[in-house]
């Protein structure tokens, strides 16, 4: 209970911290009357930030397969994990000059990411850790809970299984090495990336709104000429939008508010899916592509628990427990081994609960004829994770280049807006 509450305590400090120091620097650029190096500075925190949460995401996903393959490879050769993590870590990359350069990388986003996080929670610690615990007695699956991020969903069932059974190598065997699928790290630098370009373009927007156009006004009210007409448009269009076209009433007084609501809202409301297990359950084109990802992931490690539990409704009971799984995807598996505890037959079962395609029921019919259901649930679940990846790569493909192009049509519709004056004037004086 300690280390837990010591955790979220960590977490809930790495929150705020995150959140007030940049905020501070804001702040102090503004009253500075720098406003924009206030703005610029907050537009490139919020570039740096996400390129360095994709880093790590991949920086954590490639420890986690470096740690799988040293725990199989021992576990295969039968040797003592404790030595074996000792010498681990002892051979883990040190010196002052990375030491240097962590420093500088982390202490541009905020120095508390160092003097906290790094110090305290990095991988090495981690490891350090599971070795402590390992030598006070403790298994190993204890010790990874202790310390979680250090092996997959996947990786830690084996574990469990293996642990339970007797025979960790057979059951850790099941589990493929580099399973993972990246691409919602491939799609998540895309979708910031348009958000910083929009951001960006609105503004330019913005400063030359404020700050070009009425003296664009000027001029051209001295010299009895007419603005261009897509500069008109624009500059309509920015008069519409602080208060939605409203003038004198709640709508107009409120108006700054609902924009602030929405800009905080709409990045939320985007990030939401990655962060939220029933968020992605729901979430509309992502939910069902998670779902199908879901199964895959769900009918291998149904697989991998068969190995060791020959009982059905014994596998699907240790699933539960095992805490793989939360929100809707738990209640679909409680209903599944429900089902089957009433008698009901597996195909049906999976199928009813949402776990399997009705294609599939055949397959695994013949499997439970030949006595080979584990292999035939780790096949029907790796062909459903690589069409949940083909899905994904397809939506990818088309909403992206789409964006990219509403984008593109905003950036020169605003780029015309705004030389179009300048053009105007040449032409009417020479």
């Amino acid at each position: 209970m300690n280390k837990t509450n010591n955790n979220i305590r960590l977490l809930i400090t790495m929150i705020l911290a995150g959140l007030l120091f940049p905020i501070f620097i804001f702040i102090v650029l503004c009253v500075m009357r720098l406003q924009v190096f206030a703005l610029y500075y907050a537009m490139m925190y919020f570039a740096f930030s996400t390129w360095s949460l994709v880093s790590f995401f991949y920086y954590r996903n490639v420890r986690q397969e470096e740690f799988q393959n040293l725990l199989q490879s021992t576990f295969e050769a039968d040797k003592p994990i404790i030595p074996m993590l000792t010498n681990y870590l002892i051979d883990r990359p040190k010196g002052y000059l990375r030491e240097f350069i962590i420093v500088c990388f982390l202490s541009f986003m905020n120095p508390a990411y160092y003097l906290i996080y790094y110090r305290y929670w990095r991988f090495e610690m981690r490891v350090a850790g599971v070795i402590s615990l390992l030598e006070e007695g403790l298994p190993l699956t204890k010790a990874l809970t202790a310390y979680p991020g250090l092996v997959s969903q996947e990786v830690y069932l084996a574990i469990s299984l293996g642990e339970s059974s007797g025979n960790i190598s057979s059951c850790f065997s099941m589990v493929g090495r580099w399973h993972k699928d990246l691409f919602w790290l491939i799609v998540l630098p895309r979708l910031a990336y348009l958000f910083f370009m929009v951001i960006a373009t609105l503004n330019v927007a913005v400063f030359f709104m404020i700050f070009i156009v009425p003296k664009f006004e000027r001029i051209f009210k001295d010299f009895d000429y007419s603005l261009p007409w897509v500069t008109l448009v624009l500059l309509k269009i920015f008069n519409w939008l602080p208060t939605f076209g409203q003038r004198g009433n709640i709508v107009a007084e409120f108006g700054p508010l609902i924009w602030v609501i929405v800009a905080v809202f709409i990045p939320f409301f985007a990030a939401l899916p990655f962060w939220n297990m029933t968020a992605r359950w729901y979430f509309p084109i992502v939910g069902s592509i998670y779902r199908i990802h879901l199964q895959g992931n769900f009918l291998k490690m149904l697989g991998i628990t068969l190995q060791g539990q020959t009982v059905i409704s014994k596998a699907l009971t240790f699933l539960e427990e095992s805490n793989c799984f939360s929100g809707p995807a738990q209640k679909q598996l409680v209903k599944l081994n429900s089902s089957i505890k009433l008698g009901s037959s597996l195909e049906e079962s999976l199928t009813s609960s949402g776990w399997l395609p009705k294609s599939m029921k055949p397959f695994i019919q013949s499997a439970q004829k030949v006595n080979n259901l584990p292999w035939a649930l780790t096949e029907i679940g790796n062909q459903r994770l690589r069409l949940a990846s083909l899905f994904a790569q397809r939506f990818s493909l088309v909403v992206f280049p789409l964006l990219m192009l509403l984008l593109g049509a905003m950036i020169g519709f605003i780029a015309i807006a705004m030389f179009m004056p300048l053009i105007k004037m040449i032409v009417e004086l020479s």
